[in-house]
């Protein structure tokens, strides 16, 4: 009697847990199924839905979009995004261009990426339409990646140059980016680090994680395939890469807040500090070895730098006004020493903007957010036109040597 007990018990005990399974597996096609519809519906724009996961785990770069993926962004702003076959948030592309066709790669970070806009807002899309428009046969490629520094920036323009036939590049980048601790910390991305002589090297320590060293195996290959088909294991997925990150974040002290000249007046010095004075040291060894870089990683090839955040032209703190001009100065003059043209991106934005300084309160943000966070419509707009100017300006004899091109080959092929 004793075994029979405990064999029905045993019984009883794995029907119990198939019944579970079996309800959890039931509850998961619903919602899988729930989750689909509400993205092929008009209604993805207001109800529940799950941000879909497109970057991986990348040898070169630490971590880089997959080809092919697409889905939703629901953070900031709702958007449809997909990425193309050569692994960018762009519209689909040929691998080289159509001969006479100059190919320009725009890179940055998540403000060159730009989630948060449907894809023919993209300030890349739009430059490239009004290139076209004037006669020049321009393609403007959007090699923005989230987070990415500006060493990162160049490897991933350098891994594509020959392959996919780039012309020239435009760098977009804060002025303060060398101060971030990461261009000298390869634990998460390439970076700038000293071997044993004191020599600058890139290092590749992230290589050693084990999210990299699976990605390539057949259990990562796997998982993402899961996590690009579906819904529910993407959500558990986020759940765990981001909850612990939002729960640090929400229990970080708040910094002191200060009058906005004062603030700006503060990050200016830290800017003259590097861009003048060359410190702290760390970071101006590693400015001055990515202004020697460019050249080398592109084989020459022409090359922009749009850089932000010399602080926003603001009549109000005159002080400020001045020091700025002083730090934009010196760094156009470290940047075209290396033989890289320079835009001042706010400077030009305010130009666009006919001076009204106001105006750069609408070019981010969306909704009651409106002046804090990503460019919108509107921003990625202004932001076109400044990259259209820049480009005619400092690629012009580009333009013109492929314009040459084409309209030599435009008879040869009617006959």
């Amino acid at each position: 009697m004793k075994s029979t007990r405990s064999s029905i018990s045993v019984f009883e005990t794995l029907r119990w847990g198939g019944r579970c399974l079996l309800g959890l597996l039931l509850a998961g096609a619903i919602f899988e199924v729930a989750l689909r519809a509400i993205e092929i519906s008009p209604w993805w724009r207001v109800l529940p839905a799950v941000n879909a996961q497109f970057d991986r785990p990348d040898l070169n770069l630490g971590y880089a979009h997959r080809p092919g993926v697409t889905g939703l962004w629901i953070r900031e702003n709702r958007a449809f995004v997909r990425i193309n076959a050569q692994g960018l948030r762009d519209r689909p592309r040929t691998q080289l261009p159509v001969p006479g066709t100059v190919r320009i790669a725009v890179t940055g970070d998540s403000i060159t990426e730009a989630m948060q806009v449907p894809e023919h807002d993209l300030f890349t899309l739009r430059a490239e339409r009004t290139l076209s428009r004037s006669g020049h046969p321009v393609e403007v490629l959007n090699f923005g990646l989230s987070g990415a520094l500006p060493l990162q920036q160049l490897l991933f323009v350098s891994e594509k140059l020959s392959s996919m036939g780039i012309d020239a590049a435009v760098f977009v980048f804060d002025a303060s980016d060398f101060l971030n601790n990461f261009v000298r910390n390869d634990r998460l991305l390439p970076a700038y680090v000293e071997d044993a002589s004191g020599k600058l090297v890139i290092g590749h320590m992230f290589r050693n994680r084990r999210s990299q060293r699976w990605a390539n195996r057949w259990i990562g290959r796997a998982f993402f395939w899961l996590v690009d088909h579906s819904r529910v294991i993407d959500a558990l997925y986020i759940k765990v890469k981001f909850g612990f990150m939002q729960e640090e974040q929400a229990r970080a002290t708040p910094t002191a807040v200060q009058s906005p000249c004062v603030a700006e007046h503060a990050l200016l010095l830290k800017k003259q500090e590097l861009w003048r004075d060359g410190e702290p040291h760390w970071a101006a060894r590693r400015l001055a070895r990515f202004l020697s870089d460019v050249p080398k990683y592109l084989h020459s090839k022409p090359a922009i730098f749009l850089l932000r955040g010399f602080g926003r032209p603001n009549s109000a703190c005159p002080a400020n006004v001045a020091l700025r001009k002083q730090v934009v100065s010196e760094a156009r003059a470290k940047i075209e020493a290396a033989g890289i043209a320079f835009v001042d991106l706010d400077m030009a934005l305010l130009a666009k903007m006919d001076g009204d300084e106001s105006g750069f309160d609408k070019l981010a943000g969306f909704g009651a957010s409106l002046g804090h966070g990503h460019l919108n419509a509107g921003g990625h707009k202004m932001y076109a036109e400044v990259l259209a100017d820049a480009i005619r300006l400092y690629f012009s004899l580009l333009l013109r040597h492929d314009t040459a091109v084409r309209t030599k080959q435009t008879p040869a092929s009617g006959r």
